[in-house]
């Protein structure tokens, strides 16, 4: 009997030691991911906490806290390039950090990090801490790849999807005006029925439909310029050019909605720009691929910006 209490002694002895010796004082749990855009990009979007339910795979939201599959994730802030969260299960809740940084040439490194304090003198407390924490990081994993998912794309950081194409048609026919204000569809309209006669005239093939630019010079002034790609070149005309395009590269964002929609993904088109440090050698134009005086509701209407780049 009393070797067995000797034995039954050690083997206690053994197991707290292993439980102090194996299980840390301080569990941290974390996970990366790569994402193929640039930190700007992905960290501005990361930041944006009031969005996560576009890419969150949860169950239900209550107030700020997503119910998810195996727990609740409520987040609490963001400042600069972290996102803070409480994850809570049951009655444990320990918080999480989420932030973005670079990870070379346009990709970006997504990481979340939660530590738990694990000093109990407890053994049983440190074992339970322990298997919480695999099942934190499981949870999470899932929240991760949701993350890298959405923000591997265009469309989830900057809400279009925004493609780099080379510039097809090298022949523009133009025509501008100078407004008071900005011109009404009416007015542009007859831009482009002046441009359509004119091609018809000579002979000339469109390649496309009516790319409009307009641009506020002033409080007083308002430019409007509208093109046709062509086929090839044909002479000017009164008050109409034509213009040689550099075949370079060109972004386009396909967009559906009302003129605040596009403006909108002029904006976007602009950050994604500046997150990739790209510039424009010409003016950017608005594809009017919807017919506007026939198709009555704005909401409708489908446009392609084209933005040239270098």
């Amino acid at each position: 009997m009393k070797q067995f209490k000797t034995i039954a002694t050690v083997v206690v002895v053994v197991l707290f030691f292993i439980i102090y010796l194996f299980i840390p004082n301080k569990i941290v749990v974390t996970e990366n991911l790569v994402v193929p855009q640039s930190s700007t990009g992905v960290t501005r979007g990361l930041m944006n906490i009031q969005y996560w339910d576009k890419w969150m795979p949860y169950k239900s939201i209550e107030g700020h806290t997503f119910i998810l599959a195996g727990g609740k994730l409520e987040v609490v802030e963001s400042f600069l390039s972290s996102a803070k969260t409480n994850f809570i299960l049951e009655d444990f809740s320990t918080p999480v950090t989420f932030s973005a940084v670079a990870s070379g040439k346009d990709s970006s490194l997504i990481r979340y990090e939660a530590i738990i304090d694990n000093r109990h003198v407890s053994p049983i407390q440190r074992i339970q801490d322990y298997l919480m924490s695999k099942k934190i990081k499981a949870q999470m994993n899932i929240v991760l790849e949701a993350a890298g998912k959405n923000y591997s794309t265009t469309q989830g950081i900057y809400g279009f999807t925004i493609t780099q194409e080379r510039v097809k048609d090298s022949v523009l026919a133009t025509t501008h005006q100078i407004y008071a204000d900005t011109p009404s569809l009416v007015q542009l309209y007859n831009m482009i029925h002046l441009l359509e006669a004119h091609v018809q005239k000579n002979n000339g093939t469109i390649h496309g439909d009516p790319m409009v630019n307009i641009t506020r010079l002033n409080e007083k002034e308002v430019f409007a310029q509208v093109a046709y790609p062509l086929a090839k070149s044909i002479p000017e005309g009164n008050d109409i050019q034509i213009k040689k395009m550099v075949l370079g590269n060109i972004l386009t964002v396909k967009v559906v909605g009302n003129v605040n929609k596009v403006a909108h993904a002029f904006e976007e088109t602009q950050n994604y720009m500046h997150d990739r440090s790209k510039s424009s050698p010409a003016i950017p134009f608005v594809v009017y691929n919807t017919n506007r005086l026939q198709e009555n509701d704005p909401k409708k209407w489908v446009s392609t910006i084209y933005y040239p780049v270098y």
